[in-house]
């Protein structure tokens, strides 16, 4: 039997040009489609990139610059990066801190603004910009970036404790203290929120609680033990705590080591040292204030009252109860203010008692001589006070 004769039907076949042809024709139509629907950014993709890697590279240089403390070179280094490529957000934040620590303020700001968008909003940068408003004194502007990055991430720490630093500057302590210990759950080992924490309990009258918060901060780092903020607080916690020894100490440690622009953590040292009656370190640091601040209203508040001081000691141990501000020695040099240095020459001479023995060296008398003029008793109250120890000034509370 004879089976049916099946018939195949002959596709057509291409050779090997044709087939080539019609691939390149394919590619460039799609090609051309691309183009047309997402514009001619991706023609031009490798210069931007080109561009954009040079300038990080740059800025990564102009970062290990600034961490060397080379703030002019970085400062150079990132202008190439921003001169290479505009978008490169690392370029903006170094350029805007060497701007902030020259005093550029307002083009930092400008620059880390852009950090913070050309980032994807970097929770990092919008803390250190919220940082910036706040020492401008732009609260509002500080607590939305805090509060901006909070609702994105409740487990920041720095953004708790800059929503904390904004309720501290406003004075709202409950709310501040609210936000440091919110940050301290989250970094125990905050040693600047700690050093906050402990101004406010200062601040509002619990100098124990104070220092057992410096305390526990001089635990877990052994290098702020010695930081002119540290010595400041705790001396001014001392002094609260009529602990003046102490207190005397640590304030004139931290009077050595404060920069000279730092004029007003000097007036607190001044401040502490006469609530300690130690008027002659409290001189000498009046003295270490430039004489460009000299006309600020709170130098010249606790020069007067330096002076006041000194004027009223001198009377007080004036022989004889002579109140003749010229009749001890030294005392113009102590009204006079002087604010070229330590001034521990401005403090009054103490005068020296003059010994009157007999033929066998026994001592009969002590005198003290006013300009060769005025003899006083060796009983006399007034100089064995003097000898023994200076009049202690009355305790100001604040």
């Amino acid at each position: 039997m004879k089976q049916p004769c099946v018939k195949y039907s002959r596709r057509p076949r291409y050779t090997r040009l044709q087939s080539t042809c019609l691939n390149w024709f394919l590619g460039l139509w799609i090609l051309v489609c691309s183009a047309s629907t997402f514009g001619c950014r991706i023609l031009d993709r490798n210069p931007r990139n080109q561009s954009l890697v040079s300038a990080r590279q740059l800025s990564l240089r102009g970062t290990e610059a600034y961490q060397r403390d080379r703030v002019q070179d970085a400062e150079l280094l990132f202008t190439q990066a921003l001169a290479q490529s505009p978008y490169d957000e690392r370029a903006h934040w170094g350029y805007s801190n060497t701007l902030w620590k020259q005093g550029s303020k307002t083009k930092a700001i400008e620059h880390m603004s852009e950090a913070y968008r050309l980032s994807g909003r970097n929770p990092d940068y919008a803390v250190q910009l919220g940082e910036m408003h706040l020492e401008l004194g732009q609260y509002d502007l500080a607590k939305q970036l805090a509060l901006d990055v909070l609702s994105a991430n409740r487990s920041h720490a720095n953004a708790w404790a800059l929503l904390g630093d904004v309720h501290d500057r406003q004075s709202d302590w409950p709310s501040a203290l609210e936000c440091y210990h919110h940050a301290l759950i989250l970094r125990s080992d905050f040693p600047e929120v700690q050093f906050s924490i402990a101004e406010i309990y200062r601040t509002t009258g619990r100098p124990e609680r104070a220092l057992a918060t410096l305390d526990h901060m001089a635990d877990l780092h052994v290098a702020v033990v010695d930081t002119p903020e540290h010595l400041l607080l705790r001396g001014l916690v001392y002094a609260d705590l009529n602990r003046t020894r102490e207190a005397s100490e640590l304030l004139a440690k931290c009077s050595e080591r404060l920069a000279p622009e730092e004029w007003e953590k000097q007036l607190q040292v001044v401040e502490g040292q006469v609530r300690c009656a130690d008027l002659v370190q409290a001189r000498m640091a009046m003295g270490r204030i430039p004489e460009s601040y000299a006309s600020a209203g709170k130098v010249s508040h606790w020069q007067n009252k330096l002076n006041d001081d000194f004027l009223r000691l001198a009377n007080a141990t004036s022989p004889l109860g002579n109140t003749n501000p010229s009749a001890v020695h030294g005392l113009d040099a102590v009204i006079t203010p002087t604010f070229s240095g330590p001034a521990l020459s401005a403090f009054p001479a103490i005068p020296q008692p003059n010994r009157v023995e007999n033929s066998n060296g026994q001592i009969l008398g002590e005198s003290f001589n006013n300009n060769g003029t005025t003899p006083v008793d060796s009983s006399s109250s007034i100089k064995n006070s003097y000898l023994t120890e200076p009049p202690r000034m009355p305790r100001t509370i604040r």
